[in-house]
């Protein structure tokens, strides 16, 4: 009863997993998460020990990664970011248990739910393709991440087959889902993909070429060429018709996130703190319309995230596990059954791929991955293990803390903001939105949405909105201060309140400062001091203005919008002795701005390309033209 329950539990979230944007929509992580606490409790307590244990080795080192993150989490400055990293590895952690805990039965178990999975997406990937998409990837959104749990499923099917004793039409129905796999791999044009393929391919040859009959070793020999000249020829064919002019922007993305470790080599930026940490490590593109333009969120590799991301020692300690585990599976390759061979080859395929890709961001992947890590590690315990019943009791209460109290609080605040526009609420909104605080206090964007709703579009707002706002926007900036966005959206009350209910030079001291603080976490957003610019503008400082206007300037020597806040600012200061330059700018503003039916890349190409016809007007009237 044990062994069928958690082999249903592990296929179940594996299943659910690859729903909802591969994952991790809000829905189905609920549904993964909860399944998981259901899981590990019932299995824990309800049942007798399991009679299997993963291997020492591995383990020792996984624990080490998982005590070092949870106390770089503990430090974090954006807490609510370092949970839901943290939710992450329990969530890994508990499915690599929970399969290697019965291992015989999941392995019957999770070849067939994996084939049905993999026709399914690969029909509907190739689906979406002979209906005009450009790179499908059926629920997963990003097609690298589809690619990678096809080629995984592939690999893994791949290596089912190879068992002997397999029924002639249980093989024909793993191959034939293995093909539709690798078929939704071929339309997503994915070369991380065929990387992934191609390592999972040599461990499984290593790993079964010495069982194999001459005829057999042929004829896998010629299944190999055959895929990989049809990827070949999927990703040549992806390039030609591609129209991205940074084919190999990756490259400087993963230089640029080594930067993260200079700054702090052994706790790196913090679980789930790199984004925050990415807006001062980008890089120029100096043939680009702007030069930060184009800006990254993750380290494009989750090998390098867990180095930039978890520090040094934590980093080392999750390879050493899959080290480890790569190592003992290739020492007792002959004794692997053909799932364990599956398994081994996806896992290698997986990780190939992490290294150039952000895998982890899709927990279809990662939680398939854990279960073929559980199937990999699991080894006869000779007796029931759990010595300690207090202890499992514990370490299963944290669990179902972890994967079912808090992704409930953490779903139900999502999902009572989810609808909700910014800006001013109107009561039945404004309700919603104190609902989802009260049940994630830790959201700093929900408190920013509180001070949005105060201030409005500042025409209609009194000093009590005004505190309110303002005591708002500090709360969300004290839960993440290390974001320019909340420096920002402080900055926005106060200048929304000099502009109206208090002019007063303090005001709008208190404005700019914020704006400063706020360009100090991203160095390379020529939109903050832009922003700034205007606002100074407005309130009557032309000087100030200037100033603001020539660091965006600085930092985005071909952008529009600021240099006609350069003119109005130098007209505003100097008059006609300032005409001449202002002429210049604004004949250089409207050269460099977007032209008539050219679509924006992004909303900061959109702010800075993008010219206001009433200041230009102005402007021209002052110059007399």
């Amino acid at each position: 009863m044990s062994a069928a329950f958690r082999a249903a539990v592990v296929v179940a979230v594996v299943s659910i997993a690859t729903l909802g944007e591969g994952g991790a929509s809000a829905t189905s992580l609920l549904l993964q998460h909860l399944l998981l606490a259901a899981g590990v409790a019932i299995a824990a307590l309800a049942f007798p020990p399991s009679g299997h244990t993963p291997q020492r080795g591995p383990s020792i080192a996984w624990a080490v990664f998982v005590a070092l993150a949870a106390a770089a989490a503990a430090a974090a400055p954006y807490a609510y970011a370092a949970w839901l990293v943290v939710v992450e590895i329990v969530a890994f952690s508990a499915m690599a248990w929970l399969a290697a805990g019965e291992p015989q039965a999941t392995s019957r178990a999770l070849p067939p739910a994996i084939a049905l999975l993999a026709a399914a997406h690969g029909v509907t990937a190739v689906a979406q393709k002979l209906a005009g998409g450009a790179r499908p990837a059926s629920t997963f959104l990003n097609p690298n991440h589809l690619a990678a749990w096809l080629a995984a499923a592939a690999l893994f099917l791949a290596g089912r087959i190879t068992g002997r004793g397999l029924a002639p039409s249980a093989r024909w129905a793993y191959g034939g889902a293995g093909l539709l796999a690798l078929s939704g791999v071929y339309v997503t044009g994915s070369r991380g993909a065929v990387l992934g393929l191609a390592a999972g391919a040599v461990a499984l040859g290593a790993a079964t070429f010495p069982e194999l009959t001459p005829r057999a070793r042929r004829n896998a020999l010629l299944a190999a060429i055959a895929v990989a000249v049809a990827m070949g020829l999927g990703i040549t064919a992806r390039f030609r018709g591609s129209a991205d002019p940074y084919p190999f922007h990756r490259t400087r993305i993963w230089a640029a996130s080594l930067r993260a470790l200079s700054g702090s080599p052994l706790l790196g930026t913090g679980p789930g703190q790199f984004t925050t940490a990415a807006a001062n490590l980008n890089f120029p593109l100096e043939e680009a319309p702007l030069r930060y333009a184009r800006a990254f969120r993750t380290p494009h590799s989750d090998v390098l995230r867990a180095i930039c991301e978890f520090g040094l020692p934590a980093g080392l300690a999750a390879l050493a596990a899959v080290a480890l585990t790569a190592s003992g599976a290739f020492r007792r390759r002959r004794e692997l059954t053909a799932v364990e061979r599956g398994a081994l080859a996806a896992l290698t395929g997986i990780f190939a791929q992490a290294c150039v890709d952000d895998l982890s961001t899709r927990p279809a992947i990662t939680l398939t991955g854990a279960a073929l890590a559980g199937l990999l590690l699991a080894r006869s315990a000779g007796r029931p293990t759990g010595k300690s019943r207090a202890g499992t009791a514990a370490l299963t209460v944290l669990i179902v803390l972890t994967l079912g109290v808090g992704e409930i609080a953490g779903f139900a605040g999502f999902a009572e903001a989810a609808d909700l526009p910014r800006g001013r609420l109107t009561d039945p909104q404004l309700a919603k939105l104190h609902r989802s605080l009260a049940w994630n206090p830790l959201q700093p964007d929900g408190w920013m949405r509180l001070a949005e709703h105060f201030s409005g579009d500042g025409r209609s707002w009194t000093l009590t909105d005004y505190a309110a706002a303002r005591e708002a926007a500090e709360r969300a900036r004290r839960l993440q201060p290390a974001d320019a966005f909340y420096a920002r959206g402080e900055a926005r009350v106060e200048a929304s309140a000099c502009l109206t209910l208090l002019p007063f030079a303090a005001t709008r001291d208190r404005a700019r400062t914020l704006y400063d603080e706020a360009l100090d976490l991203s160095r390379l957003d020529a939109t903050i001091p832009f922003e700034a610019a205007r606002f100074l503008l407005q309130a009557g400082d032309p000087a100030g203005a200037r100033r603001a206007a020539e660091v965006s300037l600085r930092i985005e020597p071909r952008a529009a919008s600021p240099r006609l806040c350069l003119a109005r600012a130098i007209l505003d200061g100097e008059g006609r002795a300032g005409a001449g330059r202002a002429k210049k700018l604004l004949d250089e503003a409207e050269a460099s701005a977007l032209r008539p039916g050219e679509r924006p890349s992004s909303s900061y190409d959109a702010a800075l390309r993008s010219l206001d016809t009433s200041m230009v007007e102005s402007i021209r009237r002052d110059l007399g033209d």
